[in-house]
């Protein structure tokens, strides 16, 4: 029974962005822009460089990784990432929430969830075109098991994303805005995943450092999943790696709530 009323949650937010859905559509379309843009550089770099292959990456494989990242960052890195927990908490919203027998924050997460699923059937269609125009110079992935990590991999991604965002944004118990402290984690995210920039074409220490983070699990690792570039002990790393992010942005986040639900019943209600 609870989980119907979160999968109710899910619908509703649904047909609201069909309701406004141009906005969503522009966002989308403007990381497809940075994408192709990103294709072409390479492109050229391919073309009229020397080597036949850039930190490990032949030409079809760097625009597949590009491509590939765009379609991953049409599902997970979006504008206004937090802005309903953040509204929910500053404007009072919260409080009607808890009168409701469910969980606001699976209610968030199931918002969360909606607009990156209803942003990536966006990108989807988009993408299918690109994909078609280079055929023949992408590159499939190694089988079927490394399609199937790819996927996986990605929900984990999306969850790791939910949850930094989170964090953020319920730091709205304390200040009246954390707009800004969440757009600098877009652009580290940015950064710091892959999409623009593979992380093995860092330096060695730069790489090392960034190994350390989790914002790799959004481009980075599912892509290099995707062409087979990690052993099977490798894989196992990047898998309990994931699962120990998970954890700790839980345990942030239960502490954080906690303590923020404090000041809110003192305060906000």
């Amino acid at each position: 029974m609870q989980l119907r009323k979160y999968v109710s949650i899910f619908k509703l937010t649904w047909q609201q962005y069909l309701a406004y859905r141009l906005n969503l559509f522009l966002e989308v379309f403007g990381g497809i822009f940075q994408t192709l843009i990103t294709v072409a550089v390479w492109t050229l770099l391919f073309r009229f460089g020397s080597a036949q292959v850039i930190a490990g990456f032949s030409q079809p494989e760097m625009i597949t990784y590009v491509l590939g990242g765009g379609v991953i960052s049409s599902f997970l890195l979006l504008h206004r990432q937090g802005d309903d927990i953040s509204d929910d908490i500053n404007k009072g919203g919260l409080s009607a929430w808890l009168a409701k027998p469910v969980s606001p924050n699976l209610m968030w997460l199931a918002k969360d969830m909606c607009r990156k699923y209803f942003t990536f059937f966006i990108g989807l269609f988009a993408y299918a075109v690109i994909f078609w125009f280079f055929a023949g110079r992408l590159v499939p992935p190694v089988s079927v098991f490394a399609a199937f990590l790819l996927l996986f991999f990605t929900l984990l991604a999306a969850l790791i994303h939910f949850g930094l965002f989170y964090i953020f944004s319920i730091m709205a118990f304390w200040f009246d805005q954390t707009w800004g402290p969440r757009t600098l984690l877009r652009v580290i995210m940015e950064l710091a995943s892959g999409i623009l920039l593979p992380l093995s074409l860092f330096p060695a220490g730069w790489l090392q450092f960034l190994n350390l983070l989790p914002f790799k699990f959004f481009a980075y690792v599912p892509m290099q999943l995707y062409l087979g570039n990690f052993s099977a002990t490798e894989i196992a790393i990047e898998f309990l790696t994931a699962v120990a992010w998970l954890l700790i942005i839980f345990s942030v986040s239960v502490v954080l709530w906690r303590r923020g639900m404090k000041v809110y019943s003192a305060s906000g209600i």
